[in-house]
């Protein structure tokens, strides 16, 4: 016989219970969770059935996981979740494993452009200089120039990158 809650007292109590069966450990991480932290889930469908006791952190992420699943894969993914989840897993892992190294996503250039803007002033100029690309009188002229700089496509990623990180480490 299913126990329907209705209070705060109530999740409050099976939370606690549900937290003991589980060695206060969350369900996924398997991480020991603070007793502040822990978050009764529940699944969405019709059924509102709790699942268990997770910290605050992997429910929220798992809220997200399943707000993403309704709205973006399960009118045209044929399985469910889960195996998208698994496959997905299966995914990641091979492509970190044996990573194509053919192609650069042009997120690079945002990338670059975070760690250009970063640095301070001085090393700002540094990085354009090494770069061969005239120095910047104000924080707006220096963005514009490493704009133009990080699009010559002899330089690239590597180039840019390596010069950003001596200049970094080098405090030069």
């Amino acid at each position: 016989m299913i126990e329907d809650l209705y209070t705060v007292k109530d999740v409050q109590r099976v939370r606690e219970l549900l937290l003991k069966e589980q060695h206060n450990l969350d369900l996924i991480t398997h991480l020991l969770i603070p007793p502040k932290q822990a978050c009764l889930d529940h699944r969405h469908d019709s059924e509102q059935l709790v699942r268990g006791v997770l910290h605050r952190q992997s429910n929220a992420v798992l809220g997200k996981l399943e707000g993403v699943w309704t709205r973006y894969l399960s009118y045209w993914y044929p399985h469910d979740l889960p195996t998208f989840l698994r496959q997905s897993a299966d995914y990641l892992e091979d492509t970190e494993r044996n990573p194509d190294k053919r192609y650069r996503h042009p997120n690079w250039i945002k990338k670059v452009k975070t760690f250009y803007n970063s640095l301070n002033a001085k090393q700002q100029n540094q990085v354009l200089a090494k770069l061969n690309s005239p120095e910047g009188s104000n924080p707006a002229k220096r963005k514009e120039l490493f704009s133009k700089v990080i699009l010559q496509r002899e330089l690239g990623y590597d180039k840019i990158q390596s010069v950003i990180q001596q200049v970094k480490e080098n405090h030069v």
